[in-house]
C-alpha cells in the first residue's frame, strides 16, 4: 500500500496526489510496487529492498556523497507479537527512509504506530526535519514497549511467592528475548545518529541539531531502560527458579509427613489383622480402643512434625 502525503503548515493534514506529495508512505509492498518506485525515483533496488531484509541492520547511506543520490536512512523499530509460550513479547523489524530533494519515501513491511499519528499532524516543510522527527518517533516507541516491559515486570514480581510451576520462567523467557532484539537495535541507532551528527552536509545546521539533541537523548534513555530491566530479569529468573524449588520441596515435605501419619493406622490395622491370637481379641471395645489409640497416635506424630517444622 503507498499513501501519498503533502507537507504543509496547516493541521487540517490532506493526501497528496503523486505529483504533489512530499511523504510516500509505503507500506507491506509488493515485489512489482518497489520495483515501480526505484524506476520512478530513481532509486538503487537495495534502497527499497532494505525495508523487507528482516536482518538489516540500522544505517546511514549516501550522506556524504556530493552528487544528487537519494539519501537512505534505515532504522529498526520495535513490533508487539506473541511468543511460542502465549506470552507478549517485541522484535524489531526494518524501517527504509529514502530522502530525495524535496521528498521522503518511508517502506516499512509491518504497520508502524507512530506513522499513524504523525499522518494526523501537520508534517514538517523540510525532509530533513521531517526525517529526524521519524527518528525521534521510533526511539520513543522503545521507550514506551521498554514502559509496557516493566509493568509487566511488576506483575511477575508480584507473583513470585506463588511460583510452582514454570510460567514465570517462559514468560521471563519472552521478555529477556524482547530486550535482546532491543539492545541491538537500539546499538545500531545509536552509531547511526552518531553518524549523522559527524555529517558535513546534512542535519548540520542549528535547528537540526537541537533535534538531533532530542534524539540523542531518546537513544540513551532507551539504552539505559533496556540495560536496568535486563539486569532485573537476569535477578528473577536466578530468583523464579530458587522460589519453584524451593516450593516444590516444601510440598514433598508436606506430602511426606502425611504419608508417615497415615503409615500408622496401616501399621496397627496390619498388626491386627493377622490371623493368630492376639491380645483382647475377642473383646467387644477392642474395635474403638484401637481407633482412639490410633488417632491419639496421629495427632502425636502430627504435632512432633509441626514441631520439627514439616508443615
Amino acid at each position: 500500500m503507498i499513501t501519498f502525503y503533502q507537507f504543509q503548515k496547516q493541521r487540517n493534514v490532506q493526501v497528496a496526489t503523486d505529483d504533489r506529495a512530499n511523504w510516500i508512505r509505503v507500506q507491506s509492498p509488493s515485489s512489482q510496487e518497489l520495483q515501480t518506485l526505484a524506476t520512478k525515483y530513481g532509486l538503487p533496488q537495495t534502497y527499497v529492498d532494505a525495508a523487507l531484509d528482516q536482518h538489516e541492520n540500522a544505517r546511514v547511506e549516501g550522506l556524504n556523497s556530493a552528487d544528487k543520490m537519494p539519501k537512505l536512512i534505515v532504522l529498526r523499530y520495535p513490533i508487539e507479537m506473541t511468543s511460542e509460550m502465549g506470552f507478549r513479547q517485541f522484535n524489531t523489524v526494518p524501517l527504509t527512509m529514502i530522502l530525495l530533494a524535496d521528498k521522503v519515501m518511508t517502506i516499512t513491511d509491518y504497520p508502524l504506530e507512530a506513522f499513524n499519528d504523525l499522518a494526523q499532524h501537520a508534517l514538517l516543510p523540510k525532509p530533513e526535519e521531517f526525517a529526524l522527527e521519524v527518528l525521534w518517533r521510533v526511539l520513543h516507541q522503545f521507550v514506551v514497549d521498554m514502559g509496557k516491559l516493566n509493568d509487566e515486570t511488576k506483575q511477575v514480581e508480584g507473583s513470585l511467592g506463588k511460583a510452582t510451576k514454570n510460567t514465570q520462567l517462559y514468560q521471563l523467557m519472552a521478555m529477556q528475548k524482547s530486550l535482546v532484539f532491543f539492545d541491538a537495535a537500539l546499538d545500531h541507532s545509536g552509531y547511526l545518529v552518531k553518524t549523522i551528527r559527524e555529517d558535513e552536509r546534512y542535519f548540520n545546521t542549528g535547528g537540526y541539531l537541537r533535534r538531533l539533541h532530542d534524539v540523542e537523548v531518546e537513544v540513551i534513555e532507551a539504552q539505559t531502560m533496556v540495560r536496568v530491566t535486563n539486569k532485573l530479569l537476569d535477578q528473577y529468573s536466578t530468583t523464579v527458579s530458587s522460589i519453584v524449588s524451593n516450593n516444590l520441596n516444601l510440598i514433598m515435605k508436606v506430602l511426606t509427613s502425611l504419608t508417615i501419619i497415615l503409615t500408622i493406622p496401616t501399621i496397627v490395622g496390619g498388626i491386627y489383622g493377622m490371623n493368630v491370637r492376639l491380645p483382647f481379641a475377642k473383646a467387644y471395645w477392642i474395635f474403638w480402643w484401637l481407633i482412639g489409640s490410633t488417632a491419639v497416635l496421629c495427632g502425636l506424630t502430627a504435632w512432633w512434625l509441626w514441631r520439627k517444622d514439616y508443615f
